[in-house]
């Protein structure tokens, strides 16, 4: 039975790293050369620190944006392969959510296990069909994304006011966030759904 959750892992992983991808792509600006910048080496070498900068950054961003999420999908796969209930309160405590905050990451981490668990125990060797088997029609998927997108919203709201800068850039970035991840999702229901 471990090795069949085992596959199952695997793809939910590899799908929520599509989606970290996705993400950091729509949020983070990729700084374009110019072509003039070609002709005159100076500018061409800032636009080589700028790129890197970027990369780096987008390095930072998915694997901080994966941290939480590779923890629970962690916690929820032994919980089934030992049979032992997901631990909330310490994957809240591992978190290192600010005390304002800590609620509303819990109510994420617990909407997180649940979907992932549906999704471990679901029949299927891809992710498609882990979506199909689990929800059997695209309506009941997109009930189940849309807790998780509420939940998802409900903690950035909660972390905003312990964000050391609030300008428009930062809350421009959230929504950027939060758009892009409710894309990847109901594009994916959509495209698995309509087949």
């Amino acid at each position: 039975m471990d090795a069949i959750f085992q596959e199952r892992y695997r793809v939910i992983l590899e799908n929520e790293k599509a989606l970290t991808s996705y993400v950091a792509g729509e949020a983070i600006d990729k700084p374009q050369p110019a072509m003039w910048m070609i002709l005159i080496p100076i500018f061409f070498v800032f636009f080589y620190f700028q790129f890197k900068r970027y990369k780096e950054g987008l390095k930072s961003f998915k694997f901080d944006f994966m941290k939480t999420r590779k923890r629970v999908l962690d916690a929820v796969h032994q919980a089934l392969v030992y049979g032992t209930p997901v631990n909330v309160e310490e994957l809240v405590a591992l978190g290192n959510a600010p005390k304002e905050a800590r609620e509303a990451y819990g109510a994420w981490i617990e909407e997180l296990a649940t979907f992932y668990r549906s999704l471990l125990q679901a029949e299927g060797r891809d992710y498609p069909s882990l979506l199909k088997s689990c929800y059997k029609k695209q309506s009941n998927c997109l009930i189940a994304l849309n807790k998780l997108t509420t939940v998802e919203r409900g903690l950035n709201k909660a972390l905003v006011p312990d964000l050391d800068t609030q300008d428009e850039r930062t809350l421009m970035a959230i929504a950027s966030i939060e758009r892009s991840c409710e894309d990847f999702r109901r594009n994916q229901a959509n495209e698995v759904f309509s087949r």
